[in-house]
């Protein structure tokens, strides 16, 4: 994380391009939390400028253990791989998590969810306290 956004996101700032999303929590019973969560929204030149970047880590990674004997026959063939994946998947992400803050309606711990991914709604997150299944859907149809 480079310093200019940690200290965007230590001081509450959003980033250009990034907006808040709000989203209810359901777990197994009745009861419904909401939570929010702060997406980035990268413009097509942006995407690839991502995707070539996790390409060319990939591509160099695989560079480099060229020079691994015998391990050089996984890795590189891996690392060829991961690239195109990483490529493929960063230029389809329109819309990135960058984090997702909420309360678990089953145990009531407040906590920052895990934001690996492209943000899309309904989505299934675990509640790093009591470990269950919590389901995010959008604020307006519940």
């Amino acid at each position: 994380m480079t310093p200019v956004l940690s200290r965007r996101l230590f001081f509450g700032e959003l980033m250009p391009g990034s907006r808040s999303e709000p989203f209810l929590l359901t777990g197994y019973g009745k009861n419904s939390t909401t939570g929010v969560a702060t997406v980035t929204t990268f413009e097509r030149a942006e995407r690839f400028r991502r995707a070539v970047k996790g390409l060319a880590v990939a591509w160099g990674a695989a560079l480099v253990s060229f020079f691994i004997p015998i391990a050089h026959l996984l890795l590189v063939p891996g690392f060829v791989l991961t690239g195109v994946f990483v490529f493929t998947k960063r230029t389809r992400a329109r819309d990135v998590t960058e984090s997702i803050h909420g309360t678990c309606p089953n145990c009531g711990h407040e906590q920052d969810f895990d934001s690996s991914s492209d943000w899309h709604l309904p989505r299934h997150l675990t509640c790093a306290n009591c470990s269950r299944l919590l389901t995010a859907s959008p604020k307006s149809t519940c």
